[in-house]
């Protein structure tokens, strides 16, 4: 190591001796963490705090006994805020992004306002709501006198002026993520986990740099007159008066170029004629000691398991590559972040909905339940099949199911298909028949499931035909399997009859249906049935279920005349 970086590093070191302060009382500790976050020199902590925060924005929900309760308080979590014409996002899921803001970037001492409230169909709903500035509230001791440790030892304020005006009220919910309960203040997320005296760490070694690059590379230039082989011949060797008089015309020189408008084109280009000995070079010092990464790393990996990132290596690893970091802590944070926001928010939040409308029986007499969507960042394509496995089980409801493995809005996906069944999107786009192989089955919609018969003769029950099993057609239908019920009909085609369909046996059958073999007849009246019920049940229109039911009957008894042809060219 040479001189130059020897003394670097020690002055590097030397700097590092001093002691780095976290602010003690909390205002302060809030304005020191608003300035960390507005100029991130690490790179991690706003990037890794603002996932946390999106991760977090799932959708809620307020679910009640009452149909119409459910459906008002529905509309009213998706128009919170809506009368501040854009300059707060609408919607409570906007206004859960600021808790976990407050919570995770801020003093994490999340305090909701209540600005107005306003009636709808009877009912008093909050209609305008936010978060204040945790950094700004302040706190007095009520009862300095007593010494036992309570949780309502203290006033709370907004802002510094200590009067009734700025007092926190009843129209105020206060949550305490982080901290205890009998605590003046709680602690910030950042400076409870060490985030923030990390980042002074780096910040320090950040600042040496650039006070060292201000004082070391502003310009050096080596001039070097003469050669070892002149030297060695006693031919010419430069003394100290020449040398510095080599330096005096440079000088000039420069100093020529600086004040001169070299764009004019009246001044000549700036020369110096010369021996052949002579040789100039730019001369910048060795400076990868004090950029080394290394200098860094201990402080990142800290601030990374600060936020939930633990580091798992076998060893110190040199380098963040060979660092293995384990999320289960982040991901934990940000799940109980969400349960947090239901807990001390939306569940008070709705008792003074309660008591603001205690007159109210018809509604406040009903259960309340709140719900939240699952964090979709933490979803992985297996979770999905897993989800996906529940809903062929049928635990799993289509709205759970539509948002969780498509990732769309269930409210939307719903509007969408009535749409296209008005608009006989079902028939005009329903799937081409491109393998007609026997036996593979028929897919027919609305048509009721054909029980399976196992290879032990048993009936296989509907649980185990999911999709982690063999996949069993429920639109299966072939002359050998003709449904138990339509073989009773024929028996006793007057005393068994199917209700609630056009043909109810199939002596009521079309003539050119009665032309086919008397199994295609059965099979032909399952399916038209099956088909008309299914379209009357969306469009409530005879004549659109009648057409539909028609064309699937048709499309699916050629299929089997095809497969029968087929089987008997082979």
């Amino acid at each position: 190591m040479g001189t130059d970086a020897g003394m670097i590093v020690n002055y590097v070191l030397s700097m590092l001796l001093k002691k780095i302060t976290v602010p003690a009382d909390f205002q302060n500790q809030c304005i020191a963490i608003k300035e960390m976050l507005s100029d991130d020199i690490t790179g991690l902590v706003d990037s890794l705090t603002d996932f946390a925060v999106e991760s977090a924005s799932v959708n809620y929900r307020i679910q009640t006994e009452n149909k119409n309760l459910t459906e008002l308080l529905e509309e009213w979590l998706q128009s919170v805020n809506v009368k501040f014409n854009g300059m707060i996002p609408p919607g409570i899921n906007s206004l859960a992004k600021q808790y976990f803001e407050e919570r995770w970037k801020g003093g994490s001492f999340p305090v909701l306002m209540i600005d107005k409230w306003n009636a709808d169909n009877g009912l008093l709903l909050p209609s305008q709501m936010h978060f204040v500035d945790g950094g700004s509230i302040h706190a007095i001791d009520v009862h300095k006198d007593n010494k036992e440790l309570t949780i309502n030892n203290y006033d709370y304020y907004i802002t510094s002026k200590i009067d009734s005006d700025h007092k926190i009220k009843d129209n105020c919910i206060i949550a305490r993520p982080y901290g205890k309960w009998f605590e003046k203040y709680p602690v910030p997320f950042l400076i409870k986990r060490g985030v923030y005296h990390n980042y002074l760490l780096i910040k320090s070694l950040k600042d040496q740099e650039s006070k060292i690059l201000d004082q070391i590379i502003p310009y050096l230039l080596l001039i070097k007159k003469g050669s070892e082989g002149l030297a060695l011949n006693d031919k010419k060797v430069y003394s100290q008066p020449e040398l510095d008089g080599i330096v005096q015309q440079f000088q000039a020189l420069m100093d020529y170029v600086k004040s001169s408008n070299l764009t004019d084109k009246a001044i000549k280009a700036p020369m110096r004629v010369t021996n052949f000995d002579e040789e100039i070079k730019h001369l910048i010092p060795d400076l990868q000691t004090i950029f080394a990464s290394t200098l860094f790393e201990v402080a990142d990996r800290n601030i990374l398991t600060g936020l939930g990132f633990i580091d798992v290596a076998e060893a110190v690893s040199n380098s963040r590559k060979e660092s293995v970091l384990n999320p289960k802590v982040f991901i934990t944070d940000v799940k109980q972040a969400v349960e947090d926001f239901k807990n001390h928010i939306l569940i008070p939040l709705v008792f003074k909905i309660k008591d603001k409308n205690e007159e109210n029986k018809k509604y406040i007499n009903k259960k309340f339940y709140i719900t939240s969507s699952p964090v979709k960042a933490f979803l992985t394509d297996g979770f999905k099949d897993r989800i996906r496995q529940a809903y062929d089980r049928g635990t799993i409801s289509k709205k759970t199911f539509t948002e969780l493995v498509g990732e769309v809005s269930f409210e939307n996906e719903v509007y969408q298909r009535k749409e296209e069944t008005k608009q006989g999107l079902d028939e005009t786009l329903y799937p081409p028949i491109i393998d007609n192989r026997e036996g593979a089955g028929l897919d027919v919609q609305g048509q009721e499931p054909i029980n399976k018969i196992g290879k032990n003769g048993k009936e296989i029950p509907p649980s185990k035909q999911g999709i982690e099993k063999k996949i069993y057609n429920i639109g299966a239908i072939e002359e050998t399997e003709i449904p138990e019920k339509i073989e009773e009909q024929e028996a006793n085609p007057e005393d068994a009859r199917l209700e609630g369909a056009p043909y109810q046996n199939i002596k009521d059958l079309p003539p050119e249906v009665k032309k086919l073999s008397k199994p295609k007849q059965k099979a032909w009246l399952k399916i038209f049935n099956n088909a008309y019920n299914y379209k009357l049940k969306e469009t409530k229109d005879t004549k659109k279920a009648e057409e539909y039911a028609f064309a699937v009957a048709w499309s699916k008894i050629k299929l089997v005349k095809a497969n029968q042809k087929v089987e008997e060219e082979e």
